[in-house]
């Protein structure tokens, strides 16, 4: 279900899996990638879902850019920018941010305000 689904995109396997779980907690579905590209490929297949995660340091592609290009995409899909690094929150597009590391309560009520449910 559209709904649920939850775009998450970090490189990190243990943050990629821990963060899946928390918003298992929230009652969303998760679908995991460890690469940009991975989620653009996503995207660009017609896939789709009620908001995009993304760490915002990855190598590659940063979060930041993940979610311009995500955006060209699919405009109206809701971007979160996470990250373990203060400065790493500092970006040129209006997006949420959310610091790592985060309770599953925070994210969830984050993600919830940024989905608007």
């Amino acid at each position: 279900m559209v709904e649920s689904r939850i775009l998450l995109v970090d490189d990190d396997p243990d943050v990629l899996e821990l963060t899946a779980e928390l918003l298992g907690l929230g009652g969303y579905i998760a679908v995991p990638v460890s690469a940009a590209a991975e989620a653009l490929a996503l995207l660009a297949a017609g896939e789709r879902f009620a908001a995009m995660v993304t760490d915002q340091s990855m190598p590659g592609m940063s979060g930041e850019e993940l979610v311009q290009r995500a955006r060209a995409m699919c405009p109206d899909l809701p971007c979160m920018l996470i990250s373990g690094y203060g400065a790493a929150l500092e970006t040129t597009i209006e997006v949420k941010m959310l610091r790592k590391p985060f309770r599953a309560n925070v994210l969830n009520a984050a993600l919830r305000e940024l989905i608007g449910a």
